[in-house]
């Protein structure tokens, strides 16, 4: 009866526990502490169900109501069926009650009651509840932002994003939009082959507040699977749509759109902000070398923080023996960034370079047999779809050689 937990930040919301036990109205209070329930208003009333009524006959309903009582009785279906009346259209209630039953659960559920949990409930379980109603009254459904940031300039990072999105739709058959946040100051569109149709603003504009045909009169379609997004036209000097305005884009592009993935290269750090947190996968891209580790482990202990862990994070490490001698090698990496890093790309320059040169996106089949394999289980992860098997015959692994004065550089403060 439970559902479980996202790693995503959830929508604006209000919900309203009426709790006569203290453990419930504690697991409640657990949800402020909460980061994907940072903009969810949580209230706890310790009273019951009449009190509801009371309440909701003379303001309005939240999004989710949550009841929790000692009485299961008709008597108690009879007050919920008078709170309802009090309510608005769409206003989402959940029960808590003292035991399992079946039959109480289907009738519940038969007159709209979103879910029936038993006392004690664990956190994980209203969690799940709340979140997934939320979600669903968003439009969000089950959509998955996918957000692809270097550590610096020149690492790599809309190439990445753009490998991810050209695997995740047409090798693992995934209908994919593409979505560079940046505007003018982005060149995802050279690879692509494809000019943008609107600036940022105007990309904001229609995408927040358009048509269903307006969206399509910018979205363009790459492949049978990959759909594109692509702004331009704006003073590279001028302000760019700031972070609620970008959130509206990626909330309109998730409810038609199974999978978006961001190239969040060169966008305002607000905006980068914003969409790691509503994320349900971020991967950081580096190349091996000093300068580019020093910000992706700064990077990565950031998103640590923000998101209680590194569970839905993986790193990419690009560019492995650009620098003959200078690298550093995987295992300090691993180190440095606490994760090990899920893909690790060999210096490529003809075949990346080309990608601008012909406005083709870099071949997945022309990477090394190795690089597919990874790059293939980082999407399939990422997208939380079934991998697809290559075969055998993987190429050895590029080696990396040591940089002098690594552990110095990269001890733990």
């Amino acid at each position: 009866m439970s559902q479980e937990i996202g790693a995503t930040l959830l929508p604006p919301a209000r919900v309203d526990f009426f709790a006569s036990d203290a453990r419930t109205a504690d697991t409640a209070q657990a949800l402020s502490n909460d980061w994907r329930f940072a903009r969810v208003h949580v209230e706890i009333i310790r009273e019951g169900i009449e009190s509801a009524i009371t309440r909701y006959s003379q303001t309005a309903s939240p999004e989710v109501i949550v009841i929790e009582t000692d009485d299961i009785s008709q008597a108690f279906i009879e007050r919920l069926t008078a709170l309802a009346g009090y309510c608005a259209a769409g206003t989402d209630a959940v029960v808590i009650g003292p035991q399992n039953d079946v039959h109480l659960y289907r009738d519940l559920v038969g007159m709209g009651v979103r879910d029936y949990l038993v006392r004690p409930v664990s956190f994980d379980e209203i969690a799940g509840v709340i979140s997934k109603s939320l979600i669903d009254k968003k439009g969000l459904g089950s959509s998955r932002l996918v957000s692809v940031i270097g550590a610096k300039g020149g690492v790599g990072t809309t190439a990445m994003a753009q490998l991810l999105a050209v695997t995740l739709s047409e090798t693992l058959d995934q209908r994919t939009v593409f979505l560079e946040a940046a505007g003018s100051i982005s060149t995802a569109g050279v690879a692509l082959g494809l000019e943008p149709l609107a600036s940022l603003t105007e990309t904001a504009r229609i995408v927040s507040s358009g048509s269903d045909d307006d969206i399509k009169r910018i979205v363009q379609k790459s492949t049978d699977h990959l759909s594109v997004l692509l702004s331009g036209g704006d003073a590279m000097l001028n302000d760019r749509p700031d972070a609620d305005g970008m959130e509206a884009v990626i909330n309109r592009l998730m409810q038609k759109n199974p999978l978006v993935i961001a190239d969040l290269s060169c966008a305002l750090p607000a905006v980068q902000k914003r969409f790691l947190t509503r994320s349900a996968h971020i991967i950081v891209v580096s190349t091996p070398m000093i300068a580019a580790l020093r910000n992706a482990r700064t990077l990565m202990r950031e998103l640590k923080t923000m998101r209680a862990g590194l569970q839905h994070v993986d790193a990419v490490v690009n560019m492995q023996g650009a620098a003959d001698g200078y690298d550093v090698s995987m295992s300090d990496i691993a180190k440095v960034l606490e994760k090990e890093p899920a893909v690790k790309i060999p210096f490529l320059p003809k075949l990346f370079m080309e990608a601008e040169v012909t406005g083709k996106v870099t071949s997945f089949a022309r990477l090394p047999s190795d690089v597919q394999k990874s790059l293939m289980a980082l999407a399939a992860r990422a997208g939380a779809v079934a991998e697809k098997s290559l075969g055998e015959g993987a190429a050895a692994p590029v080696k990396s050689n040591p940089a002098d004065m690594i552990k110095s550089l990269f001890k733990k403060k």
